[in-house]
């Protein structure tokens, strides 16, 4: 972030040179270019944590689920367990019916059967207690488990909703741009879906004079194109990056650096989507990488001219998504 801030001081200070920028421009620009860069992070890193999480939920609700059926167990037992204690208070019940019948020549040992009988039904009758409250508590519990877990389940849901949407946005995204800009595919276009993102790459020869940041015509007629499917895609946020070769920039010109031109050809385009394609100024983030992110790192003028490049890269709006982890 620090080497993109002094390259665009670098560009400022360019600009100055050329064409005498006011200060006050220039806040509004960085300002407006920050902003921009927090976003995507904060995009990018809300849109990692939302797969984490969704991961996350659902191996808590399986593990929930497991515990249920345990639960179901543990309290079918506790209810047959039930059912035996009550048997057997039933045929206590009875042998004391029994013992009372007998005759009264056994009545000294009677009484003493039937006390012991006596605390053992009332112990019976404690532990019939007992296991009638455990099955309420479990009862409770399992109730409290099923609407948590429904409660889980529905959050997934939303969520896997949202990120489907998200992805047929891509696509159809990725779809109209594949239609509006099918002419100049065989040169030096391409447009693609990473990182649930549409990036729109177009190669230095469709755009730029070798060295020049100054957007040649059929450059600037396919980014009107392209400007056309923006314009009815409100929700997409545009990136503008920048890419270089390696090769060093001439002393002498007005272009200090990589990394100067490859900031300057971004905010070519980016004037020309806001002034001639009528997108609003604040939907677009322009960047510039220099030579340091190559497609391919060989040195032949095949890998330098791939190097070449400026990709448009465009992110749906995820506020929805955001505001479902916030809750």
């Amino acid at each position: 972030m620090k080497v993109l801030k002094l390259s665009l001081f670098i560009w400022f200070l360019s600009v100055l040179a050329v064409g005498c920028v006011s200060e006050r421009k220039y806040s509004e620009l960085k300002s407006m270019y920050d902003e921009c860069v927090q976003k995507r992070d904060k995009y990018q890193t809300s849109f990692a944590e939302a797969e984490k999480q969704l991961l996350s939920e659902k191996e808590t609700n399986e593990r929930l689920r497991r515990e249920i059926a345990s639960l179901r167990i543990d309290s079918a037992e506790c209810y047959m367990a039930l059912e035996r204690t009550k048997k057997l208070y039933n045929d206590l019940q009875e042998l004391q019916q029994r013992i009372i019948a007998n005759s009264r020549d056994e009545q000294d040992r009677t009484q003493r059967d039937l006390l012991q009988t006596s605390e053992l039904l009332k112990q019976r009758e404690k532990d019939v207690m007992e296991k009638e409250e455990q099955l309420r508590q479990t009862e409770l519990r399992i109730k409290a488990l099923e609407a948590d877990l429904a409660k889980r389940e529905a959050r997934v849901n939303e969520l896997e909703r949202i990120l489907r949407a998200k992805d047929s946005t891509v696509q159809v995204l990725k779809d109209k741009m594949q239609k509006a800009l099918f002419d100049f595919q065989n040169n030096g276009l391409t447009v693609e879906v990473k990182n649930g993102k549409v990036y729109v790459s177009m190669q230095e020869k469709l755009l730029f004079k070798s060295g020049s940041i100054e957007v040649d015509p059929q450059g600037k007629k396919a980014l009107l194109e392209l400007a056309k499917v923006l314009m009815e895609q409100q929700d997409v946020t545009i990136m503008v990056e920048g890419h270089t070769d390696d090769v060093p920039i001439i002393k002498g010109s007005y272009v200090k650096d990589n990394w100067d031109l490859s900031v300057l050809r971004a905010t070519s385009i980016v004037r020309i989507l806001t002034n001639d394609g009528k997108i609003e100024p604040k939907r677009i983030i322009a960047s510039g990488r220099g030579e340091f992110f190559p497609i391919n790192p060989a040195k032949t003028p095949e890998a330098r001219a791939s190097n070449r490049r400026t990709e448009i890269i465009l992110t749906p709006n995820l506020d929805e998504l955001f505001k479902i982890l916030s809750n």
